[in-house]
């Protein structure tokens, strides 16, 4: 089952934030931008929004919009931890698929190779 679309769009924007798309203080695009970018509701936007304020990545300033509050520091920590779970759940699904650790390692070594 997909999670609600706010809560998606919610991921989404947290993910244009935690990338550097927006800096520490800068204004996210209106809700209404964004409910016809997204082809949704304002009120589903809103929605999202409150959950990144609860996140405290971005604070509501009342009728000026929504603005980005976390700092650098704290954009890096989060995307260290966001890295962190993904991470985990691959090695979790390569293992389900058999592999051992030992290939796991050797899969990351063997495509930074590939690039050299």
């Amino acid at each position: 089952m997909k999670p609600h679309l706010y809560l998606q769009i919610a991921s989404k924007l947290r993910t244009t934030i935690l990338r550097g798309d927006y800096a520490l203080g800068q204004q996210i695009p209106s809700i209404r931008s964004l409910a016809e970018n997204e082809k949704c509701n304002p009120a589903t936007i809103q929605k999202a929004m409150k959950v990144l304020e609860e996140q405290n990545l971005v604070i509501s300033c009342g009728t000026i919009g929504y603005f980005v509050l976390a700092s650098e520091q704290e954009i890096k920590e989060l995307r260290y931890q966001e890295s962190n779970k993904s991470v985990k759940i691959l090695c979790k699904k390569l293992a389900e698929l058999g592999f051992s650790e030992d290939e796991i390692v050797n899969l990351s070594v063997r495509e930074d190779t590939r690039r050299s």
